[in-house]
């Protein structure tokens, strides 16, 4: 609170951005980084966005948020270029850019168009033969964790990555792509909440529920592939945050 009881957010949303985090990044981690292609200013305005902290309708004036971050402007005027491309901000006829927010209906619809993309590629690949060894090695990293860390996040976006890239499909990999980085945030603030609450069932339930998967795959049953899919978006929509109304992409588990 500023002084006098003011909320610091309600006078200026961008004073209370997140701090720019660092991590280590294994092999496949560092090839998802490559698809991810955004800078450190996208990455935490992306953060701020979708965790809340700058809520919808608050305005992104170039000036104030280079001075936040103390950076110039052309980083911040290509960060805003970013995420306009992602849904995450607009600009107006009168060139002012705002946040679009997100919402749990938008978090739904992510994970909607997320499982349309990555069912689709499980069935191609057990269709296609296609060889799962990406995965597999994906997988292994990820239990050598052994610990549910910023690094673990990363090894379970590549996860998703490799299972797309299993369908030896170009456009298929290009559409999730264009996904990548809200994902990725959104799994970063669900692994952050739920490791508070507890960091070993974090850390359990994600293997196992990546293990579910990749299993039925081997056995070319996409099926079952799929509903397990399906199983894992409602627990990564729940991971995202306790107090949220989260009927909507549960539904996933029933549509098809």
């Amino acid at each position: 609170m500023e002084p006098g009881g003011v909320d610091a957010r309600a006078t200026n949303p961008t004073a209370l951005l997140v701090p720019e985090r660092s991590w280590d990044l294994g092999s496949h981690a560092r090839r998802l980084a490559r698809s991810l292609h955004s800078g450190p200013v996208a990455a935490r305005l992306r953060e701020a966005i979708i965790s809340g902290v700058l809520p919808t309708g608050t305005q992104l004036a170039e000036r104030v948020l280079a001075e936040q971050l103390s950076v110039s402007r052309g980083p911040i005027r290509n960060a805003l270029y970013t995420l306009e491309g992602e849904g995450l901000v607009a600009t107006g006829a009168n060139g002012r850019t705002v946040v679009r927010g997100f919402e749990p209906e938008d978090l739904a619809d992510l994970l909607a168009v997320r499982y349309e993309l990555e069912s689709t590629a499980i069935r191609w690949a057990t269709e296609r033969n296609q060889s799962i060894q990406t995965l597999l090695d994906v997988l292994a990293e990820m239990e050598a964790e052994e610990t549910s860390n910023q690094n673990l996040v990363n090894l379970d976006v590549s996860f998703h990555l490799a299972l797309v890239e299993a369908s030896n499909s170009r456009f298929l990999v290009q559409s999730w792509q264009a996904l990548a980085p809200v994902v990725h945030t959104v799994i970063t603030l669900g692994n952050r909440n739920l490791k508070q609450r507890d960091p070993e069932f974090n850390f359990n339930r994600i293997i196992e529920s990546h293990r579910r998967i990749v299993e039925p795959i081997q056995d070319g049953s996409a099926d079952i592939a799929i509903r397990r899919l399906a199983e894992q978006f409602n627990f990564t929509e729940s991971m995202f945050g306790p107090d949220q109304d989260h009927t909507a992409s549960r539904g996933l588990v029933h549509r098809h």
